[in-house]
């Protein structure tokens, strides 16, 4: 996770005009706390969340994808599939179903209030709760969406919990493999950040040869962070429920032990 702190202070800036009209040098020792407070939060989520995704909440994720390019929706999953997943997501985050969200939310258009103190998300943390992502699809179905959801959501917990000082990263299953092989001291970063997302996993032709390489090269780093309960969220392009796929023999022990573990919300974006 990179530095936060030039994030910060143009974070910082940013709120002091928008809270109270102000320069950062003419704020009061309370107002610059509550600016630093929720710009923290700012410049961690920059920092970590992939671009374009730091903006979306769940309530933005309703089965349609966008095409920015001229604003238009795209139906990409049915009712059937996107409100479980919201389901599981709100179940995750604040230990509640969609339904009960929703009504929320149109009750109290401010409902970031009420989603704070509704959070289970120390609990999450606590308990080392994974969560898998998964699902097939040409066009984009929101798997990265709900991984940053969730990482939000984590982030969040610094208001409430200011001493926990908890870590966060994200990285593609590529980009680790690679690291695993070839910085070690680069990946002891994320080997100990208590949130991690690893993003577009996929699955390659390897030779028996080269899955073996691999298995043995990523196995501890997942095995260590799952033994140690540090929360690994998983995001799948495929559909891991496959017959044809084993999982352990194509990621390893560690990966397949995560996705199997009574303490990991499975979220399935595509149909059996």
């Amino acid at each position: 996770m990179e530095n936060i702190e030039k994030n910060k202070k143009k974070y910082i800036r940013f709120f002091a005009e928008k809270y109270y009209k102000k320069i950062r040098e003419k704020l009061t020792e309370e107002e610059l706390y509550n600016c630093s407070l929720v710009a923290e939060l700012y410049a961690y989520a920059s920092s970590v969340i992939p671009e374009g995704y730091g903006k979306y909440t769940v309530f933005d994720f309703d089965g349609y994808s966008i095409d920015e390019t001229n604003n238009s929706k795209d139906s990409a999953l049915s009712p059937l599939i996107s409100i479980p997943a919201k389901d599981k997501i709100c179940e995750y985050c604040w230990g509640s179903n969609w339904e009960f969200i929703n009504n929320q939310q149109i009750k109290d258009k401010n409902i970031v209030p009420f989603l704070r103190k509704k959070s289970v998300m120390m609990d999450r943390f606590k308990n080392g709760d994974n969560i898998v992502i998964f699902g097939v699809s040409e066009k984009p179905i929101g798997r990265t969406m709900l991984a940053s959801i969730v990482m939000k959501e984590a982030i969040r917990l610094r208001v409430t919990y200011r001493d926990r000082g908890q870590t966060y990263d994200w990285i593609d299953f590529s980009n680790l493999f690679h690291i695993i092989e070839k910085d070690m001291l680069e990946l002891s970063s994320y080997k100990s950040c208590d949130w991690l997302v690893v993003d577009n996993i996929v699955i390659k032709t390897r030779s028996a040869k080269q899955t073996t390489l691999m298995i043995d090269m990523i196995d501890p780093f997942f095995i260590e962070r799952y033994k140690h309960k540090q929360p690994t969220i998983l995001v799948f392009k495929f559909d891991i429920r496959n017959k044809s796929l084993n999982m352990e023999k194509t990621f390893g022990l560690g990966i397949s032990r995560i996705i199997n573990s009574k303490r990991t919300f499975k979220i399935p974006l595509c149909e059996i």
